[in-house]
């Protein structure tokens, strides 16, 4: 299977992601990717993602091909995007209705925030794609915050976004921790960019997540190496798990 996917010029698919610098949301091409292989039956839902990479940018008014293979016994969809011959990103992903976790998520977060600055000063993101907005708490390997998806966020319709925003919402909460990381080493905050590079293993409990309600995403450092971090990820809303896996990020200098 073959499809191409226009990626807009401009607009609110690009609102906030970066200022001054437009990139295209990684959670945004791969709910493009989403839309354009879903099964023609049924509702588009993701069950599970077994492994992602994101290997380049994508910026306005890209012409991005995918190519996707047939499923394998474990139904997964195998698909590469490529742009001019080049991959940007690849991947599987599992469709279906998510299952819902067994139990209601844990929360990383052991003592309160220490000398929090602003986010502005914090992240490069602005409303509508920033989706955290407050450190809840902290440890030496990850922390917790509260955010959510404004109904003005491009990704909400009808009220609702895919549940795949809430890969944005850990990798925001990665790099919250790292920047107050830095803040407490250098004397003063220092906003840096950062991209989702990878995820596995991410298994989706719900196949949305309402707009204007509470998020609770944690994250856990499993491995550093140099500008590239690992992290356990968990995203919570309405008392239930949305999504649990591993992501990857990394840093620019």
């Amino acid at each position: 299977m073959s499809v191409s996917i226009e990626v807009p010029g401009g607009g609110p698919l690009f609102d906030g992601h970066f200022p001054g610098r437009p990139i295209l949301p990684g959670v945004a091409s791969l709910s493009m990717v989403v839309r354009a292989l879903a099964p023609d039956e049924g509702p588009v839902a993701v069950r599970s993602i077994p492994f992602l990479r994101f290997r380049a940018l994508v910026a306005p008014g890209d012409a991005l091909d995918v190519a996707a293979s047939t499923r394998g016994a474990d139904g997964a969809t195998r698909f590469v995007v490529r742009r001019s011959g080049a991959v940007v990103v690849e991947g599987s992903i599992v469709f279906g209705l998510p299952q819902e976790a067994e139990d209601p998520g844990t929360c990383v977060a052991a003592r309160a925030a220490r000398g929090q600055a602003p986010f502005d000063e914090l992240i490069p993101h602005r409303p509508p794609m920033r989706l955290v907005e407050t450190v809840l708490g902290e440890t030496d390997e990850g922390a917790t915050c509260l955010g959510r998806v404004s109904r003005a966020c491009a990704l909400v319709s009808g009220g609702t976004a895919p549940a795949l925003v809430a890969l944005e919402a850990a990798a925001q909460t990665a790099a919250v921790w790292e920047a107050l990381r830095r803040s407490r080493a250098e004397g003063a905050p220092s906003a840096r960019i950062g991209y989702l590079v990878s995820a596995r293993d991410v298994t989706i409990h719900r196949a949305t997540i309402p707009a204007d309600v509470d998020l609770y995403s944690s994250v856990r450092l499993s491995g550093l190496a140099g500008p590239l971090s690992q992290y356990a990820i968990e995203v919570v809303t309405e008392g239930a798990v949305a999504l649990r896996g591993t992501i990857g990020t990394y840093l620019s200098p």
